[in-house]
């Protein structure tokens, strides 16, 4: 998986990845979650990483194209090697949670899968912020 990580992929694409991985987990995406998902998408890209609408379509388009020839251990490959390669401060860090813990709930419960990678995305994301 490393040598497929392309150069130029950095937080705003680890967290377009974070984010669609999160929602297509439970292999449904209701209306509600499509709509959270692409709420906190546009949150977190424009209003934190302040790209533009045009930027944000572009990472998304790639980020989906990329996305569905992967198997789910591909993913959490990906997930992996994109932390190793990105720094992410605790404020970031919380941040994503935060909009994975909004994405999750947006269905009526939170499913295996939903709450499997959410366990997985925070112990690769939590990088010796003392346990927080």
């Amino acid at each position: 998986m490393k040598d497929q990580i392309l150069e130029h992929w950095d937080i705003n694409y680890l967290v377009s990845f974070l984010y669609i991985f999160l929602a297509e987990s439970d292999f449904v995406i209701s209306k509600e979650e499509a709509g959270i998902l692409n709420e906190s998408l546009h949150d977190t890209l424009v209003n934190v990483f302040f790209k533009t609408e045009e930027q944000k379509d572009a990472i998304l388009k790639e980020v989906n194209a990329y996305t569905h020839a992967l198997s789910e251990d591909q993913k959490m490959d990906l997930i992996e090697e994109l932390t190793r390669k990105i720094d992410i401060s605790f404020d970031v860090y919380e941040l994503i949670v935060q909009e994975l813990n909004k994405i999750a709930k947006s269905d009526k419960y939170i499913s295996v899968e939903e709450h499997s990678l959410m366990y997985f995305i925070r112990l690769k994301l939590n990088k010796d912020y003392n346990d927080n």
